[in-house]
Parts: structure tokens; C-alpha cells; sequence
């Protein structure tokens, strides 16, 4: 199956093509992808203008992709499930020598949109 999906995030529209032999995975895959997070819990900013898609690659190869909340500087990272799909992290703000503050119910799914 062949799925083709865009969202906006800040001023960039992305257009993603996802294709999979699985048609469940691929409407998992376009579900999360087209639907970040719309709200920062760090400064509660909903203002789409500051936001913005960020991604890069490790030394080691890992790849991190993350919505960055502009207006206060926290980001939520896409996170990938050990037995597969895909979610977004609610969003965090790090700071230098401190560790990231997340709730406890750090993790929001695709499919629950009052959460988005």
C-alpha cells in the first residue's frame, strides 16, 4: 500500500510518501507522522508558527527527528515502539546539567487526537 500524506509544521509544508506491504503499518506510519504535536507542555504555547521539524544522525547511525517548540525550546522526539510503530514524546525542555522534565505519562498515541 501506498500512502502519500502532508502536514504543516511552523512555516514548512511536508508532503511524506509512505509505502508498505503492510496496510496497517502504512496507515500507522502516515497517522503519526502527519500528526505531531500541535501543543507545547512545556510553555503552552498552540501558536503553529513557532514550531519546527528537525531532524539528524548520530555517529552511530541513530536517527532523531523532533518537533521543536521555537518559542521556548523544547522539543518533542518521534519514539519508535521495540515491537514497531511509531509515537510522539510530549515535549521536553532540556537544560544544560539538568535532565529532561517529562511526566510520568510521557507518551501520547496518534490515535487519541484530543491529545495532539
Amino acid at each position: 500500500m501506498r500512502i502519500t500524506t502532508q502536514t504543516k509544521v511552523g512555516q514548512v509544508m511536508y508532503n511524506f510518501t509512505i509505502e508498505e506491504n503492510n496496510e496497517m503499518e502504512a496507515l500507522h506510519k502516515a497517522i503519526v507522522l502527519s500528526n505531531p504535536k500541535r501543543k507545547c507542555n512545556a510553555c503552552e504555547n498552540i501558536d503553529q508558527s513557532f514550531f519546527k521539524l528537525e531532524s539528524n544522525k548520530d555517529k552511530e547511525g541513530n536517527i532523531y527527528v523532533n518537533v521543536i517548540c521555537t518559542h521556548c525550546g523544547a522539543q518533542s522526539k518521534l519514539g519508535r515502539y521495540k515491537a514497531g510503530g511509531y509515537f510522539w514524546h510530549k515535549f521536553e525542555k532540556y537544560e544544560k546539567g539538568n535532565a529532561p522534565q517529562a511526566d510520568n505519562d510521557d507518551v501520547t498515541f496518534a490515535s487519541d487526537p484530543s491529545l495532539m
